[in-house]
């Protein structure tokens, strides 16, 4: 279930545990005609898969905020690195990492807002691959320009290493 209050997401899951299943088949048989159980192991779950790339995006917030990566801020500008993770109308993880009030062209007063987005469409093995963009929304958060691509990072699964891609391009894999 998610619950938006303000700006804000929440995800609240219910319990639920990793388990091994044991899987028999009477249509399945086997060489050796052993009466000895098949044991498989179950997919990742929906929320260890959300919890997964909430670390992650964590993971590649982190590396924009200590490398000094974040477009446009110098370190003086008192960057606000609380991670907000939320949820887009399609139901895909993002986290927003810097958020600036600004003014656009014809004086129309809005933010500049930079994210991280789970790119799900890709399968990389043991990586996940996150895109870096820009938003630029007015006061009401509709779109005011075309949203820009600022990079692309690999993260480690098991580890949460991650890789700078260095292309702000759409790639084929």
């Amino acid at each position: 279930m998610i619950v938006n209050i303000g700006f804000s997401t929440f995800y609240l899951f219910q319990y639920s545990s990793r388990v091994v299943r044991r899987v028999i088949s009477d249509m399945e048989t086997s060489d050796d005609d052993s009466d000895e159980p098949f044991y498989e192991e179950e997919e990742e779950t929906q929320e260890e898969k959300f919890q997964r790339i909430d670390r992650e995006m964590q993971a590649v917030a982190e590396y924009l905020y200590t490398e000094g990566r974040l477009a446009g801020t110098e370190a003086a500008d008192g960057i606000d690195t609380s991670f907000t993770s939320m949820m887009d109308a399609k139901g895909w993880p993002y986290a927003v990492v810097y958020r600036e009030e600004t003014e656009f062209e014809g004086g129309i007063k809005g933010y500049k807002v930079q994210k991280v987005t789970y790119e799900y469409m890709k399968d990389y093995g043991n990586q996940d691959e996150f895109v870096y963009e820009e938003e630029y929304c007015d006061e009401s958060g509709n779109p005011v320009m075309d949203t820009q691509i600022l990079d692309f990072f690999l993260v480690d699964k098991d580890t949460l290493e991650v890789t700078d891609e260095k292309t702000d391009q759409w790639h084929s894999f």
